[in-house]
C-alpha cells in the first residue's frame, strides 16, 4: 500500500493525467489528538463550516483542516458520524426531511438508507486536504470530476478489478454519501453526485460529480490509469473521430469474419 511521498505524487499525477479543474482530496478519520500537521480548525478561527463547504476550500484552494463537532455548520455529516446523539424524537423529526413527498416513506427511506458510519468506525473528527499536499495517509480520496473524467476512473477500477463501481445517488448528505461506502468496508469505489445544497453553498458545477476510492486500491488505480494511458486511451487522448470504418481491435475483425461480416484495418496498442 502507498505510503505518505506516495499518495502525494499520485495527487499531483491525477491531477496531471485527469486534467481535473480541483485537487484530489484526502480524507481521514481522526480523534482530537491526532491533528495532522497543517490542519486548522475552522472554529477556531471563529467561523463553521457546512463539510461540501471545506471539501470546496480544499480542493479548490488547496486548504487543509480538521473538523470536529464544534466545526460543523450542516447537520446531516454530525449525523452520518454519528457526532451527536439523536434520540427516537429526533429520528422521526429528521426523518421526514429527505425530500420525499409521504413522511411515513420519508422515514422509511431514512432509517434503511441514510449513509451512517459504522459504530466500531466512528472517530471524534475528520482531516481533509488536498492529496498532493497532505500530511496524513489517507482513509479515502475523493475527486470531484465531469463526467468524461469520471469515465477514465471507472475505466482504471475495472481493467485491474474487472468491476463496475458502486454508486451512491443521494440528492441529501452527498458528502456522507461519497465517503461511508468505502469507510464501512462495503465497496473500494464509489460515485456520489453533489447534492442542492453542495451546488448551492460550495458552488459545485453543474457538470460535477464525486469518485471516492479506499486508500488501500489508490496504487492500483494508478496502475490501470497509467497503463490505459499506454494504451492511447488516456483521458487526455481520446478525441472526437467520426471516422467511417475505422481501425479496430483484432477480436472485432476476428468475431466479424466468424459472423461473415466485413473486416478492415486492425488498430494496433498504442497506434490511436
Amino acid at each position: 500500500m502507498y505510503k505518505l511521498n506516495d499518495f502525494n505524487i499520485a495527487g499531483q499525477e491525477l491531477e496531471d493525467r485527469l486534467h481535473l479543474r480541483s485537487a484530489p482530496i484526502a480524507f481521514k478519520l481522526i480523534e482530537e489528538a491526532e491533528i495532522p500537521e497543517g490542519c486548522l480548525r475552522p472554529s477556531e478561527k471563529g467561523t463553521h463550516h457546512a463539510l461540501c463547504q471545506s471539501f470546496a476550500a480544499v480542493r479548490r484552494s488547496r486548504s487543509s483542516f480538521a473538523l470536529f463537532k464544534e466545526d460543523h455548520w450542516c447537520l446531516w455529516p454530525l449525523i452520518s458520524f454519528r457526532n451527536v446523539d439523536l434520540d427516537e424524537h429526533d429520528v422521526a423529526y429528521l426523518g421526514s426531511m429527505q425530500f420525499i413527498k409521504d413522511p411515513k416513506q420519508s422515514l422509511e427511506f431514512y432509517n434503511k438508507n441514510f449513509p451512517m458510519i459504522d459504530l466500531n468506525k466512528k472517530k471524534a473528527g475528520i482531516a481533509i486536504a488536498p492529496l498532493a499536499a497532505c500530511t496524513f495517509e489517507p482513509d479515502v480520496i475523493v475527486i470531484y470530476c465531469i463526467p468524461a473524467q469520471l469515465r477514465q476512473l471507472l475505466m482504471a477500477a475495472k481493467f485491474n478489478d474487472a468491476l463496475v463501481p458502486n454508486a451512491a445517488l443521494h440528492t441529501v448528505n452527498s458528502c456522507g454519501a461519497a465517503v461511508l461506502p468505502i469507510i464501512n468496508g462495503e465497496t473500494d469505489y464509489n460515485v456520489a453526485i453533489p447534492d442542492p445544497g453542495e451546488f448551492e453553498r460550495s458552488l459545485a458545477w453543474d457538470d460535477e460529480m464525486i469518485f471516492s476510492v479506499s486508500a488501500k486500491k489508490l496504487e492500483s488505480l494508478m496502475d490501470a490509469i497509467r497503463d490505459i494511458t499506454e494504451m492511447g486511451f488516456g483521458y487526455k487522448q481520446l478525441a472526437y473521430d467520426m471516422n467511417l470504418e475505422y481501425p479496430r481491435a483484432e477480436f472485432y475483425n476476428k468475431m466479424f469474419e466468424k459472423w461473415g461480416l466485413p473486416t478492415g484495418e486492425e488498430w494496433k496498442i498504442g497506434e490511436r
